[in-house]
């Protein structure tokens, strides 16, 4: 799967880079072999992964580990580039926080990231990666691998949450047409969902929505009002309440610091 990485930091046990995919089709890639164990962070676009036979969904919120020696396969969500952030062990380094598993990122875990990364890149100085990595993991409940009888249906809700929130079209969405999507009834998949997730089917919409707000600041989005018409919220103002009480800023502020 073609693929461009940006080195963004390198010390004597990790190495950060930003990794974008360009994928022609939503085709599972051939396989591949972990050479160092890395953990996989979000940035932009979705991409699900299959390995042992289990598959993760790497969306806007998800961290996902991969221990050295795994064969695994990816596939965009969509005809579009994917970004990651790879966080990489140096050959010869083992590291704790690299072991096999997958996280639901809180937003404020999610802005903090991306603020790192900006920063890392621009090559100011800041908080250590592993520190970070350390306090952002540490309360971010576990994601199930995508197993059992109910794993396509909250792998369809997933799908289509992720599709219209990255839609700039505006038209609104509820949980039933999630339901309706997932091919399943609202209340079996609610619970399915936080099974599999650890998060309700609001909690995963409202995060959604916050991280998408994050990505599309960073890309230097102005018309915050319009932002907030797109992705679902009924102001303006109703998106700054969420930024403030999910993430401690404003949209302004964040995109400042995205931005600057």
């Amino acid at each position: 799967m073609p693929q461009n990485r940006t080195l963004l930091q390198q010390t004597t046990t990790l190495k950060v880079e930003r990794v974008v995919l360009h994928a022609p089709s939503a085709q599972w890639s051939p396989d591949y072999v972990v050479a160092s164990p890395r953990l996989v962070l979000p940035a932009s676009g979705a991409t699900e992964f299959r390995m042992a036979g289990q598959n993760v969904l790497l969306d806007g919120l998800t961290a996902l580990s991969l221990p050295a020696g795994l064969l695994y396969q990816m596939k965009p969500c969509a005809d579009a580039a994917r970004t990651s952030i790879v966080v990489s062990a140096q050959p010869g380094v083992g590291h704790a926080l690299l072991a096999s598993d997958a996280w639901a990122l809180s937003p404020r875990a999610v802005w903090l990231l991306r603020r790192h990364w900006r920063a890392i890149g621009l090559g100011r100085a800041g908080e250590s990666t592993q520190v970070l990595l350390q306090t952002v993991l540490r309360y971010a409940p576990p994601v199930a691998p995508f197993q059992g009888r109910s794993a396509p249906a909250v792998q369809r809700a997933q799908r289509f949450m992720v599709a219209r929130t990255a839609a700039t079209d505006a038209a609104p969405w509820t949980l039933n047409d999630v339901a309706d999507a997932a091919c399943s009834s609202l209340f079996h998949l609610a619970r399915s969902f936080r099974k599999h997730t650890g998060l309700s089917l609001h909690g995963y919409r409202q995060r959604l929505r916050l991280a998408a707000a994050l990505q599309r600041l960073e890309e230097g989005e102005r018309d915050i009002a319009a932002l907030a018409h797109e992705l679902g919220y009924s102001s303006q103002s109703h998106l700054g309440a969420a930024f403030v009480r999910e993430l401690g800023v404003t949209p302004a502020q964040a995109r400042r610091e995205l931005t600057a």
